[in-house]
């Protein structure tokens, strides 16, 4: 059942050939994690086609004075496409918090290459998940450049209705832009649209 709603996540956009989907399927791993874990990306195997298959995830960064920036916010059947080697800012951690019970779907390492040689439809594919991605980071960009911070906060609802339920307040203010106090008056008014 997993691998059927693994398939249907990475054929969205372009159909996977029979091979295809059948090299996924034999080889195809799941590992679990706990609600509220934390491990640095250099401690966990993320590769192009790691998907949070079930709960919710938090990218972040923590700084050398150990403050804490959320970037990005992962809920299920989003793949994370997390590039290796990305340059951050000195004595800085790039890191993911499981927010719930989530499980993760992968493709091993070592089996990456044989995707990208044998099947020609695979590069396809993970250049439609990498568009999708930079899309969601533009218009999360372009929301923090012109929308007010209770717009932002209607659209956060919106999408990431599931997110706003178990996550804490400054780590979602952190990725509105916004101070914690403020976030916490927009979610006492009423009447939010």
């Amino acid at each position: 059942m997993d691998k059927e709603k693994y398939l249907k996540a990475l054929g969205k956009e372009t159909a996977l050939s029979a091979g295809l989907a059948a090299y996924i399927s034999y080889v195809l791993t799941k590992e679990a994690f706990s609600a509220k874990q934390t491990l640095p990306l250099d401690q966990i195997s993320i590769n192009p086609t790691t998907m949070l298959l079930k709960g919710s995830a938090r990218l972040y960064l923590e700084t050398a004075d150990r403050e804490e920036y959320t970037l990005f916010f992962y809920q299920h059947q989003d793949f994370l496409s997390i590039e290796p080697g990305m340059k951050l800012p000195a004595h800085s951690t790039l890191s993911i918090e499981f927010l719930e019970d989530c499980e993760l779907c992968q493709v091993p390492d070592k089996h990456i290459p044989n995707l990208y040689k044998l099947f020609p439809e695979f590069p396809q594919i993970q250049n439609q998940h990498n568009q999708t991605l930079k899309q969601h980071l533009f218009n999360h960009q372009i929301s923090l450049c012109v929308l007010n911070g209770a717009e932002r906060y209607n659209r956060f609802l919106s999408e990431y209705k599931q997110i706003a339920m178990v996550c804490e307040q400054k780590k979602i203010a952190s990725f509105l832009g916004i101070d914690p106090k403020t976030l916490s008056r927009l979610r006492g008014r009423p009447n939010r649209k």
